[in-house]
């Protein structure tokens, strides 16, 4: 945990100041990248608290809020964001918003693996679901399960997420002051969290 909240220390720092050219499609990915900031930040406390499922219960906005700027940013055609702006309604299910993120990213399926194997326990974690309840009951007495591999991939997800959502705001900001940074927070979160793989995350 102390290197995750390292890192969301170094963003927080590096976004202070930053500015970007103001504009529907700015505005929208922009806010929504620093939501998937504040929701890590906001998952980091709850789990030092040890209110473990009210952490995972963010899991999941924090995931949706970084495709959707994601889609906002790169794939939504004007057309797209003047409807959503006027409805609050976005015209793509979250995988088909994904699959064209990662299409124009050029991202490998880093988070489209992700989904596939965690959204349905996601979905259950934020509603109410069987998963979050099945870690309370133990015998027929409440009991608060912990586990300690699954909180860390959690805090794995997290630190990829905030990482590449101060990544994206920093490229709409179109600037290069923060390079030296990114590649040093980027080279810092795979050695502490992704070290087996040689080729990088994404």
């Amino acid at each position: 945990m102390k290197n995750l909240r390292s890192l969301l220390a170094i963003i927080d720092k590096e976004l202070d100041g930053l500015s970007f050219d103001s504009n529907d499609r700015n505005d929208l990915s922009a806010a929504l990248f620093d939501v998937a900031i504040e929701h890590s930040k906001a998952i980091v406390v709850l789990f030092e608290n040890s209110l473990n499922a009210s952490s995972y219960a963010l899991v999941r906005p924090l995931f949706e809020s970084f495709i959707r700027a994601a889609w906002i940013q790169h794939c939504a055609c004007d057309e797209q964001i003047a409807t959503l702006i006027k409805k609050d309604q976005f015209p793509l299910h979250l995988g088909e918003m994904l699959e064209s993120v990662e299409k124009e990213r050029n991202w490998v399926g880093t988070l489209s693996n992700i989904k596939k194997m965690a959204l349905k326990n996601m979905h259950s974690y934020t509603h109410g679901g069987i998963q979050i309840v099945a870690r309370r009951l133990k015998d027929g007495s409440l009991f608060h399960s912990i586990d300690r591999e699954e909180i860390n991939e959690v805090i794995k997800f997290i630190a990829l997420l905030a990482f590449l959502s101060f990544n994206e705001i920093a490229l709409i900001a179109k600037t290069s002051d923060k390079d030296n940074v990114i590649k040093k927070m980027y080279e810092d979160m795979c050695r502490c969290y992704f070290p087996k793989n040689e080729k990088g995350i994404l």
